[in-house]
């Protein structure tokens, strides 16, 4: 039988295979960057969900191929926030050189105390967060994907949810990185608890999905 390592190897192969249409040129490896099976996940759900108004909690080399699809598609926006300075800069720099502003856009939102954070954890920076999704929002319309792919420790990422809930559209895909890490377990029950989200891990991919509720 082949061990999980060795199947999320072949998976990770595989899935930048189906990618290599978006590689058009090379792009590095960022930290926390979404493994290939990941992000060609991601990629069947904005495609298969027609999916048009997408937010990114961390950000990477993956969000980039993301921009061109939405671009190559011909519509769809993301809107992504990290608080890695040098990785929101390159992401935003790659972004204006490919031409892919008007299809995505990037915040630098440094870690800071925030109301709905456990246990002393620090998220994203609250009034620049609610700022820039409050003006996202009022342009495109309500969030139908979810991706949280930071920040780091896990219990830092709960306040997505109490953040987001209200600006999801009835449907929306929630899809959460590193859903396999023990760690990653309590919030999700959380989640799953205080917002009537039913969680689906797939160990292949290392992502949980969840739909919000009609």
């Amino acid at each position: 039988m082949v061990d999980d390592a060795v199947s999320r190897e072949l998976a990770d192969l595989a899935a930048l295979h189906r990618l290599s249409p978006l590689m058009s040129e090379y792009l590095p490896t960022t930290a926390h960057e979404l493994r290939p099976a990941a992000l060609a996940a991601v990629v069947d759900e904005v495609l298969l969900g027609s999916r048009t108004v997408i937010v990114e909690c961390g950000c990477g080399s993956s969000s980039v191929l993301l921009a061109r699809l939405l671009a190559r598609r011909g519509f769809g926006h993301v809107l992504s926030v990290e608080h890695d300075e040098r990785t929101a800069a390159f992401v935003a720099s790659q972004l204006r050189r490919e031409g892919l502003g008007h299809v995505a856009r990037v915040v630098h939102a440094p870690l800071s105390p925030h109301p709905a954070a456990l246990g002393g954890a620090r998220w994203y920076h609250p009034q620049l967060v609610h700022d820039e999704v409050t003006a996202y929002v009022e342009r495109y319309g309500l969030v139908d994907l979810l991706l949280v792919d930071g920040p780091l420790p896990a219990d830092a990422r709960y306040p997505a949810l109490p953040v987001f809930r209200g600006v999801l559209a009835p449907g929306a895909a929630v899809l959460v990185d590193d859903a396999e890490r023990p760690d990653e377990q309590p919030v999700l029950r959380r989640w799953s608890q205080e917002f009537a989200l039913r969680f689906h891990p797939t160990p292949r991919t290392s992502l949980a999905t969840a739909t919000a509720l009609e």
